[in-house]
């Protein structure tokens, strides 16, 4: 039987979960990227496999606190201009998705995609060497004093409107949990059975190792153009062309140029993200912390910690703000007093956000051989897993009813 030839543009979680599950169905699967050494932000990230992530990052009278964000020395918030002059436009209509009606149909559908998101990365990773990388793991979310945490009171109700349960830790426990900690910090909510990923380059990695070993093939080379070829699709690189039956773009916030072409209307920035790696700590920490004052969130690594969480609209074409790492270290430093390490490690990239907090997932309307899966803001890699099963499903046209009106690209 005629193997379907299929490729996929772009070499981040999604694209390699995509690979993945249509090379064990027996597809002819070529995944193409302009550098698969590259850092992507599936690495650049805290690593967490975060079901309850299911909020966006505009809540609910958020807007009133943007400037009390933007103008503090330590709010998590930046604007780079000339870049966020052109992005006014996307920003304001971006603003109009933080009622109340609106986060909720957002973390309904983002419940539905995160959904018991470590066991679809052990499911994804079956039967390669990536699984070693899946750490199994509460998550700690910590604040300086309870009524910090009331005043969350909305997202925590939603989280437990989708099944999540809050268990409270006070301080004394809360000083055993997290050695080293700040004692500003006086309480937490634990959330039991989630998990992370230890090195996401490795995990990476070996998820590629494995889909070449299902015979999945790679291409290094820049796509420039997508365009439809008779009844076939065609993929035009810097250095060759390939003929396929069906295409998935999953290459984040560029994929943007090929989405417009085929009718994709759902607009997407960049949303430049930013992280801190410490190296040979003398903090052992257990477990990944999400710090809700400072809006950070906290992983253990093999050899050191991981800082992430800030956010930068405006950047697409600058280069990383070192105010964004100086803060990323205060914040450090704030949380563990006296924290030691012999280097450090910083990262940036391009997240790709969507006015609406929603992933774009599914067939173009105007060629139902083009395929997308991209702009997952903060959640890419928690949710590609799933996001990749979905399209898989979609490409083979499985008789599963699946919920992703939401996540429709013509929406």
């Amino acid at each position: 039987m005629k193997r379907k030839k299929i490729a996929i543009v772009g070499a981040g979680i999604v694209g390699i979960s995509s690979g993945i599950y249509l090379a064990k169905r027996g597809c002819d699967v070529t995944l193409i990227d302009k550098d698969f050494k590259g850092k992507p932000a599936s690495y650049g990230n805290a690593s967490w496999l975060s079901s309850p992530s299911i909020t966006p990052v505009l809540m609910p009278g958020m807007v009133k606190k943007i400037p009390k964000l933007l103008f503090s020395k330590d709010g998590p918030l930046f604007l780079r201009f000339p870049g966020f002059i052109k992005i006014i436009p996307f920003l304001l209509k971006y603003l109009t998705y933080a009622s109340k009606n609106k986060v909720e149909h957002i973390s309904k559908n983002l419940a539905y995609l995160l959904k018991d998101s470590v066991n679809e990365h052990k499911q994804l990773a079956e039967g390669t060497n990536a699984t070693k990388w899946i750490e199994d793991s509460p998550f700690l979310f910590i604040y300086k004093n309870k009524n910090d945490f009331i005043n969350d009171e909305y997202t925590w109700s939603l989280r437990k409107k989708h099944g999540f349960k809050l268990i409270e830790v006070e301080q004394e426990e809360l000083k055993s949990l997290v050695p080293g900690l700040s004692s500003e910090y006086k309480f937490a909510i634990k959330i039991d059975n989630l998990g992370y990923i230890s090195n996401s380059q490795n995990y990476l990695d070996d998820l590629l190792d494995g889909f070449k070993s299902l015979g999945g093939k790679l291409i290094q080379d820049e796509v420039l153009d997508i365009s439809e070829k008779e009844d076939l699709v065609q993929v035009v690189g810097r250095e060759k062309s390939v003929l396929v039956e069906d295409i998935i773009i999953s290459s984040g916030v560029y994929s943007d140029k090929f989405a417009k072409k085929f009718g994709v209307k759902v607009p997407i920035q960049s949303e430049r993200g930013y992280h801190l790696e410490l190296y040979e700590t003398d903090i052992n920490l257990k477990y990944p912390v999400m710090n809700g004052y400072l809006k950070l969130a906290i992983t253990p690594r093999p050899k050191g910690i991981r800082f992430a969480g800030l956010v930068e609209f405006g950047s697409l074409n600058s280069n990383p703000n070192p105010k964004a790492f100086e803060l990323l270290m205060r914040n450090a430093k704030s949380m563990f007093p006296g924290i030691k390490f012999k280097t450090k490690q910083e990262w940036s990239g391009h997240r790709p956000s969507t006015v609406d907090s929603l992933p774009v997932i599914g067939s173009s309307s105007v060629n139902k051989k083009i395929h997308f899966g991209y702009g997952h803001h903060h959640i890419g890699l928690t949710g590609g897993p799933k996001t990749g099963k979905i399209l898989s499903k979609t490409i083979l046209r499985d008789n599963e009813k699946l919920d992703i009106e939401s996540f429709n690209p013509s929406r």
